[in-house]
């Protein structure tokens, strides 16, 4: 993850249907890893950051919390799972295209 900060870009590749119909299973989506340097996230930003399990994540914030967490869900209700809240270091960028 560090080495991923030292780039202003990077790709990352979607698996699942949780996005949908915004971003697809197998498209691209290209990660501003700076958006955050000078700014917050906040609602309706989609991001990518990593979980407690280790894996990468495509989520859009929905909510931010008094602890400044962040509540994620993705955009397909039915196929989204519940995520705990996101601390603001697990954040890698936001979501600024696709292919």
């Amino acid at each position: 993850m560090i080495f991923s900060r030292l780039f202003p870009f990077s790709i990352h590749i979607v698996k699942g249907h949780s996005m949908q119909p915004s971003i697809n299973e197998s498209d691209r989506v290209v990660v501003f890893n700076w958006a955050y340097l000078f700014s917050q996230p906040k609602s309706g930003d989609v991001v990518v950051f990593r979980g407690s399990d280790g894996r990468g994540y495509v989520k859009r914030i929905a909510a931010v919390t008094e602890k400044g967490e962040f509540l994620v869900e993705g955009d397909n209700k039915g196929d989204s799972r519940k995520l705990p809240p996101v601390r603001r270091s697990a954040i890698i960028g936001r979501v600024v295209g696709k292919y």
